[in-house]
């Protein structure tokens, strides 16, 4: 006791040095920091710069240069400065906020962790697998040869030099080529003199020729070097600290009346009419509110608001209860309040973030009537209390707003709107067309209709408006559509409302599926007319190769052929009953043979199904009315008709070709690729996907086609005197004739040029850059003068087949389509030649001669169609100018005109004209030279070319479809809509689009060309649009802009400005219109956001205030902070972001909650005082209380998939396990694939990982098809599928170089000769390799995903060579506290479980939830006490239900993720509570047989009588769901991981979860009612009774033989914990008193080694507030000093007898300051 009473005297001195303001209002700081060292703000400029634009970062990393004598303040300038030089205004104003969040910091970070370089170098490439760090043996390494090299590693994130990065990469990628990397500073002159020699090699390679150099480099600061000054140094002093979360300071236990309003309300009334707020603003605290008031009138709210604020901070907890009928306007008067401020944004932010001290004096405000009014009639179009933001006219998610992912947003609609600027349309036109991206749908193949007219090649199976026999009883109203039925029924109507046909081949597995689907739907009287359209592939692909002759001898012997040419044979023959006999008969006897297998057609199969069903029909036409044609048919016997289908003669004769032209049909009307087994058309729409089989598939289309007929129906379209519905049904939805699914094709990977998007935005040498206004258009007849916004242009080469054929198709779909009104696209042709040097030929010169004429315009199209359609004439033109000139005038055209530019003076021009498009066409279109292709408005569609292996037919119906897409997905309707209102307005563009040198080619005069102008205009609008992903808004939030613009907003809508200044005159970039509910929690985060956006953007912003009326309950209990980037102070570096709250209520109690991203794993790192349990009060003279928190890991998650899965329940598949590490180290981490999506979460750091198959069973089945792991998170995973990066098919690369963490998509297969294995049926026999073990022994540099990075750790064993996880004799136990008083408890388990058990012991801590205390203290205790220890951690999963409260969140962790919380080597684990004592051998638990079962709960015992009436789950609603089955407790189990797995048993309890957490009367004791609910699926062992005992259910006859002592509450005596403990537990004191000796003791150590550290004055300044925190702590390194502290966890205590579940009571037993040791625990952190 003396050793620590010595420093009571230092501690009192310091404690009294300091003064004591007793009235200080105190406060809360909250800051996060990353993990990763300082990076360079240079650098994180530089990656921005990367990200808007490749060409600016290449010429920012070349023409920087390091200012003289710079300091910290200038050089942040100097860096903005320079880099927003290669900027516009708008996307410097993003480089700002960037660079203050530190947006960019991962980047650089990951970019680091790639290098290894020697200490010293500035410099350094790799090349061919060799280093260079001279620039003398870089220059003669060059001057070689160079060989293709898969080293250095490029990543498709890379800066790669070219003009096309993508295509570099990817010509790397296919081994083709030599990489170099540069790393180094830019600005340096190592690093300058190196990229310029590998930039000019690249230039030199791409000039002459050679092998391919790909040149990359990687920024970044290299350790050492010498050439580095100030500003680029500039951010390295210290780790970075991050914006984009949010902090929440809980009020614990607030409680209000519950009283009826009904006795107060004449009261209250009378206060409002007495005339509005009580008193006025007067004098508080010495502010004269009444004169400021006097002088700043328009700031009343905001004084009123001020007032409100230095009341609340001097009152007391009870000055602010509010009665129930105080609550039920407060919504309605918050809205007042801030509608009527001098600055509402500003408001709107402090109420909300501010509510529980402000709510008494909002409830006294008179509620505005017309306010009231307003928000009712605006709250018929959107509920009450709905959140709604939208960005430029697009929804953003106000539930999942994050930071980061909306900077990248708002960059994004930044350089938008910076490309829409190069169409030349004013502002307010460039405005509209960003709101155009709202009202854009998607458009594939279930959206289009295709017309089967006159459906000849159908075999049609029934007809419910003519077999009366079999639809006996069907209504033939077609209204009946209209009654409302059951879920799954269809209405029985007679009509042929549903019509589907399954375009199938009939000799496949898939065929057979739709052959039962057919008969089984048939046969139970569906209303739906069903057809079959066989289809024989292999006869497909032979005859595009041999002709149709060939192929139809050669598939005459097919089981496919066989089978289409019966089905073709029986229905010329006998009609729909005969093949559907046919088909019945195709069908296996026994359907639960080989269930396994997929099914096989056999000829046999076909010959007996045939005969039979030949046999049948043709015994139906031998009757005594058969006419002779019939008879004779009769006559043929079955064998003999089936002889004749296999020689093709007789009734056969033509069944090969029909099948042949059959399947034709189907491909060409698109119905059917090549890679597809079938598809499903229904009433005009092809489903191609009919995953989960055809029966589903149909199901499915059914129902989804409901609505659009019921639609018609309604309207009376459809009528029950319409004579054929299937038609009218197709022309009022617009079927077309062909469905050509390339056009709505998206591409597959980046570098795909055949179908491709560009944006025609005129940068740089971009088509729009100067000539575009001299190409010449053609229109559809009478369109000429007509705005169109769909521009086709038709890259060809005139002098092929192929040419002529796509510019005839083209002209034709011109000249058919409608006037004027109707008028779709307009055509221009480009010059495509297959050798561009060449002199262009007649016929070239003629098309763009003709094309340019301004004059006689309806006469064009007919003259090149005769031209291009009569062989003979293109013969007779060859390169005759006269024969050229004869035609012309034959067509009536401007003959002078043309003459003139064919004369050879003109020549020159004309050809230069040419060669331009062919430079257009190949270099920026990428069209290869010679290809035929369409580009729609930007987007290219190759038609056929050879170097893409591309050829296929397009037709008239194409352009038809082409427009449809234009319409849909590239908003081309609205932009004509919007750009005709312009032309009517009188905006027109002007700039370079106006100079239009149209027509002067040909020497035709100068016309009013603003339509003309407009339309180029549109295409680039379009184009640019398209580019930027305009059609992703769904079907739900397609509504909400033209619902926002509905609503009324003269009492209740805000508008943000920017506060004024020269800038404000300008066109804001961001218009943002938002409905908010200002008491809610999604108020709380966009308030502040908006606030941001106004004063960072300049945004425009429009709020709607939608409160809830008719409140019950306080809407808000929370004190909040959303942190944002600070501004950078004149032109320096900014402040790091904190959460600062000021004037908290210092007499409650408060909870932090920390409200991170979902892809950030956060934990506190430095915190004096117990976060769950603050009272500001007692921070004595310290006015604020300081915590930090550290970014632990970037999670990468990700969904698993197998496409190509036999199964339906293993397209996701789940159990298969996956490891993530380095190429050193491979298995850093691991994880195992859930059910639920595919899912799978992986802790992780930026840098370049490897993701793999773990070895076993996952590797044996899968290997890996293709991943999106190195894609950007901007970039659409769907659209971004790239193959595995690296040499093995059961790894992949995955890059994490953003602070959004990484999702991404795995795609597996399996392995041949493994289709029907499940991963999971041997995993019992996996043996894996230790992960933790062998984290110690890496003896590489430090690593991200190691355990100082991700907060594991191990205490090792120096006896024992295997690791806890590979000794069986080890016994595991897991536990989670979140507090100290529960972390004090768990010391105390720790120690009994220490000194019971004799085995080895490894601890498993949860670490979301363990104070910086605890995880330093842990090592320590583990070290003294011998027993090994980790920390383990699992983020939750976006896709399940969230729970709020934090107690809650803890229960979920101990029972939602136990699957993948523990390294796959872990077999087995015991959960046992922190606030147990354990008496028992934990060994013998250990060793229990489970008897298959995945985990063993103890049931509650029952011999306490006394609460029998709280044992809720022997009555109502858990008797009659338990069925028998005891309910268990949840404070100590035992779980067989190894079965857990196997069974899948976290998937099936997070499915109930799921199912049941979203109501908030279920599930009251989540981690027990959970499992106890799912007994019957997932079965539980019952441990002995003695394994858990507590007073309150067992009563003390049973105490004797208790294993465990669980320190329940009881709901009777709610004696506190501690208290209790002392009283059940006669070991506990002695256990706590060792706990607590021992932790003083290793407290005073650490205070020892501080005092004589260089640090002692910075320790000593912090000190002075820990010790004068509390005065009486004259002893506080007394072990025996400190107090009890009952906080309100919950203990299993059960004590609810609801009938579903039971409810927890919390202890409010706060006593006086807890632990007294804050001192010591200050210096610790």
């Amino acid at each position: 006791m003396q050793k620590n009473t010595i420093w009571t005297v230092p501690i009192l001195l310091l404690a009294l040095l300091r003064p004591v303001f007793a009235d200080e209002p105190k406060g809360v700081t909250v800051s996060l920091r990353v993990k990763w060292p300082g990076t360079s703000v240079l650098l994180e400029a530089a990656e921005f710069l990367a990200s808007e634009n490749s060409n600016a970062f290449w010429s920012f990393i070349e023409t920087w240069q390091e200012p003289n004598n710079e300091v910290d303040g200038s050089c942040w300038g100097a860096v903005y400065a320079s880099a927003s030089q290669h900027l516009s205004n708008g996307t410097c104003m993003s480089l700002q906020q960037a660079l203050a969040a530190r947006q960019y910091t991962a980047k650089v970070e990951m970019l680091r962790n790639l290098a290894e370089i020697p200490q010293g170098s500035c410099c350094q490439v790799e090349l061919a697998g060799q280093v260079f760090t001279e620039a003398g043996q870089l220059e003669a390494a060059l001057q070689k040869e160079l060989q293709p090299c898969s080293e250095p590693q490029l990543y498709a994130f890379d800066h790669i030099y070219s003009s096309d990065p993508q295509t570099s990469y990817s010509i790397w990628h296919a081994n083709n080529a030599t990489a170099a990397v540069l790393y180094g500073t830019p600005g340096t002159a190592c690093f300058q003199h190196l990229h310029k020699l590998l930039k000019d090699a690249v230039t030199r390679q791409y000039t002459q020729g050679g092998v391919p150099l790909t040149y990359a480099v990687r920024p970044m600061l290299l350790e050492g070097c010498p050439q580095l000054g100030p500003c680029s140094l500039l951010g390295t002093g210290e780790v970075p600290h991050l914006a984009g979360y949010g902090v929440e300071m809980a009020i614990k236990n607030m409680e209000y009346s519950a009283l009826d309003d009904s006795q107060v309300a004449a009261a209250k009334q009378a206060q409002q009419e007495a005339g509005g707020l009580e008193g006025g603003p007067g004098e508080v605290k010495g502010f004269l509110l009444g004169r400021l008031l006097e002088r700043k009138p328009e700031l009343e709210q905001e004084l009123l608001t001020f007032r409100d604020h230095l009341l609340a901070a001097s009152s007391s907890s009870s000055d602010q209860t509010l009665k129930v009928w105080d609550l039920k306007d407060l919504g309605l008067q918050a809205s007042q309040r801030i509608a009527q401020a001098g600055d509402p944004l500003r408001l709107l932010t402090d109420i909300s973030q501010n509510f529980p001290t402000l709510a008494a004096s909002l409830s006294r405000l008179p509620a505005n009537a017309s306010l009231a009014a307003e928000v009712r009639t605006n709250q018929r179009s959107l509920p009450a209390g709905a959140n709604v933001m939208l960005l430029n006219g697009l929804p953003v998610d106000v539930t999942s707003l994050e930071l980061y992912q909306l900077m990248d947003r708002i960059s994004a609609e930044v350089r938008l709107t910076d490309m829409l600027k190069t169409t030349e349309l004013q502002a307010q036109d460039i405005q509209a067309l960003l709101q155009l991206r709202a009202s854009s749908k998607s458009l594939d193949s279930s959206s289009i209709r295709i017309d089967l007219a006159p459906y000849s090649h159908v075999h049609w199976l029934n007809n419910l408006e003519k077999d009366k026999k079999r639809y006996r009883g069907f209504s033939r109203t077609i209204t009946d559509l209209l009654i409302p039925s059951f879920p799954g029924n269809l209405p029985s109507i007679a009509r042929n409302v549903f019509n589907a046909v399954f375009v199938v081949d009939l000799g496949s597995a898939h065929g057979i599926g739709v052959a039962e689907a057919v008969v089984r739907a048939i046969g139970s009287r569906w209303p739906v007319r069903l057809g079959l359209l066989p289809i024989v592939p292999e006869a497909w692909l032979k005859s595009t190769q041999k002709g149709a002759t060939e192929a139809a001898a050669q598939q005459a012997t097919s089981v496919s052929s066989q089978a289409a040419q019966a089905m073709q044979v029986l229905d010329s023959t006998f009609g729909a009953a005969a093949c559907l006999a046919f088909l019945s008969e195709l069908l296996p006897k026994d359907p639960h043979a080989n269930a396994d297998e997929p099914a096989t057609l056999t000829s046999a199969q076909v010959e007996r199904a045939f005969t039979e069903a030949w046999e049948t029909a043709a015994g139906q036409l031998t009757n005594p009315k058969a006419s002779p044609d019939d008879l004779e048919v009769a006559a043929i016997e079955p064998e003999d008709a089936w002889q004749q289908l296999q020689d093709s003669t007789g009734l056969a004769a033509g069944a090969v070709l029909q099948t042949l032209e059959a399947t034709r049909y189907a491909h060409s009307k698109g119905l059917v690729t090549a890679d597809q087994e079938g598809s499903l058309w229904l009433n005009g729409l092809v489903f191609g996907d009919v995953l989960g089989g055809p029966q589903q598939a149909l199901m499915r289309g059914i129902f989804a086609e409901m609505q659009t007929l019921q639609e018609h129906v309604y309207y009376q379209a459809i009528q029950d005197d319409t004579p054929d519905i299937l038609a009218e049904l197709l022309r009022l939805e617009g079927a077309l004739q062909r469905y050509n699914p390339r056009i709505l094709e998206k591409p597959s990977s980046p570098d795909r040029h055949d179908v491709r998007q560009y944006a025609l935005d005129g940068e740089g040498d971009k088509p729009t850059g100067g000539w575009l206004s001299q190409l010449g258009y053609l229109y559809p007849p009478g369109a000429e003068d007509t705005i169109i916004a769909i521009t086709h242009w038709v890259c060809v080469d005139p002098n092929t087949k192929a040419g002529q054929g796509l510019l005839l198709a083209a002209l034709d779909h011109l000249q058919e389509a409608p006037a004027a009104e109707g008028a779709a696209a307009r055509v221009g042709v480009l010059y495509n030649p297959a050798d561009a040097a060449a002199d262009p030929s007649l016929l070239a010169r003629l098309l763009l001669a003709t094309t340019q004429l301004t004059s006689r315009r309806p006469k064009i199209a007919g003259f090149l169609t005769a031209l291009l359609s009569d062989p003979a004439q293109l013969t007779q033109l060859g390169s005759s100018y006269n024969s050229a000139l004869e035609l012309v005038q034959k067509s009536g055209l401007n003959l002078q005109a043309v003459g003139r530019a064919l004369e050879d003076a003109q020549l020159p021009q004309l050809n230069d004209q040419l060669k331009a498009q062919a430079e257009l066409t190949q270099k920026l279109l990428k069209v290869p030279a010679g290809s035929s292709a369409v580009v729609t408005n930007g987007r290219v569609v190759v038609v056929e070319s050879a170097e893409l292996g591309v050829s296929e037919e397009f037709g008239t119906e194409d352009f038809g479809l082409l427009e449809l897409y234009a319409n849909s997905q590239q908003s081309a309707a609205g932009i004509q809509a919007l750009l005709e209102t312009a032309l009517t307005e009188g905006r027109a563009v002007t700039g370079s689009l106006a100079d239009s040198e149209y027509g002067e080619a040909v020497g035709e005069g100068d016309e009013d060309m603003s339509v003309g102008k407009l339309s180029n205009a549109a295409m680039l609008a379009s184009s640019i649009l398209a580019t930027h992903g305009a059609a992703e808004v769904s079907e739900r939030n397609q509504g909400l802009g033209q619902a926002v613009n509905a609503l009324q907003g003269h009492y209740c809508a805000i508008t943000g400005h920017s506060g004024g200044g020269a800038r404000d005159t300008a066109p804001s970039y961001l218009h943002v219109d938002v409905v908010l509910n200002p008491l809610s929690k999604a108020a709380q985060r966009v308030a502040p956001i908006l606030e941001w956006l106004r004063s960072s953007f300049h945004a425009s912003i429009k709020v709607y205030l939608n409160p809830e009326r008719e409140l019950s309950d306080m809407p808000l209990k929370t004190f909040y902070r959303y942190v944002l980037p600070e501004p950078s102070p004149a032109g320096g570096m900014p402040q790091p972001p904190a959460a600062v709250f000021k004037s908290l209520p210092p007499h409650q109690i408060l909870t932090l909650n920390f409200d991170a991203p979902e892809m950030w794993l956060v934990e506190p790192v430095v915190a004096e005082h117990d976060l769950d349990n603050l009272k500001l009060e007692q921070l004595g003279n310290s006015p604020t209380l300081s915590a930090e928190y550290e970014l632990e890991a970037l999670m990468l998650t990700g969904r698993c998939m197998d496409l190509h899965a036999r199964r339906r329940e293993l397209v996701t598949p789940r159990g298969v396990q996956l490891h993530l590490g380095s190429h050193k180290q491979p298995h850093l981490q691991d994880t195992l694939v859930m059910s639920n999506l595919g899912y799978f979460q992986l802790k992780s750091a930026p840098g370049a990982w490897t993701l793999q198959l773990a070895p076993g069973r996952s590797r044996e089945l899968y290997h890996i098809e293709s991943s999106t792991g190195t894609v950007g998170n901007r970039i659409q995973a769907e659209a971004q599928v790239e193959a595995a990066t690296l040499n093995k098919d059961y790894q992949t690369a995955v890059a994490i170089g953003s602070l959004q963490g990484k999702d991404m998509l795995l795609r597996i297969t399996k392995r041949p000769g493994f289709e029907l294995d499940d991963v999971l049926d041997s995993a019992n026999d996996e043996k894996s390799e230790s992960l933790w073990g062998r984290l110690t022994s890496w003896a590489s540099k430090p690593n991200p995903l190691s355990e100082s990075a991700l907060g594991t750790g191990v205490q090792r064993s120096a006896q024992k060579q295997l690791s806890p996880e590979e000794d069986p004799d080890t016994i595991h136990i897991f536990s989670v506290a979140s507090g100290h008083m529960y972390e004090r408890l768990q010391k105390i388990m720790i120690l009994s479980v220490i000194r019971t058990t004799k085995n080895p012991v490894k601890f498993w801590f949860i670490k979301n939830y363990m104070s910086p205390q605890m995880k330093r203290f842990v090592p320590e205790m583990a070290a003294h006490y011998n027993f090994h220890y980790q920390f383990v951690t699992y983020k939750w999963p976006s896709f399940l239900h969230k729970q709020t409260e934090k107690q809650r969140l803890i229960w979920a962790y101990k029972i939602l993720f136990l699957d993948v919380l523990f390294p796959l080597n872990l077999r087995k684990v015991i959960f046992c509570d922190s606030d147990q004592v354990v008496r028992g051998n934990m060994a013998e638990l250990w060793n229990m047989d489970l008897k298959g079962a995945p985990f063993g709960f103890t049931p509650f015992c029952d011999n306490n009588k006394d609460m029998e009436g709280f044992r809720f789950w022997k009555q109502g609603f858990w008797k009659e769901h338990l069925r028998g089955k005891p309910y268990h407790i949840s404070a100590l189990f035992v779980v067989d991981l190894a079965r857990f797995r196997q069974t899948a048993a976290g998937d099936q309890l997070r499915v109930v979860y799921e199912q049941l957490s979203k109501d908030p009367n279920s599930l009251s004791n989540l981690d027990q009612d959970l499992p106890n609910y799912a007994q019957h699926s997932v079965p539980i062992h019952s441990l002995p009774m003695e394994w858990l005992w507590c007073e309150t259910w067992c009563g003390n006859s049973t105490k004797e033989y208790a294993k465990t002592i669980d320190l329940c509450n009881n709901p009777l005596t709610k004696e506190p914990k501690l208290q209790g403990a002392r009283r059940i537990v006669s070991e506990w004191p002695a256990l706590d008193e060792e706990a607590r000796s021992f932790t003083s003791k290793v407290q005073l150590e650490r205070f020892t080694t501080v005092l004589w550290s260089p640090l002692l004055p910075v320790w000593v300044d912090r000190l002075y507030d820990a010790a004068a925190a509390d005065m009486t702590c004259l002893v506080c390194l007394t072990p025996g000093n400190n107090s009890d502290n009952d906080n309100n966890n919950k203990d299993n205590n059960n004590n609810n007898s609801n009938n579903s579940s039971s409810n927890n009571n919390n202890n409010n037993n706060n006593t006086s300051n807890n632990n007294n040791n804050d001192a010591f625990q200050l210096m610790m952190s």
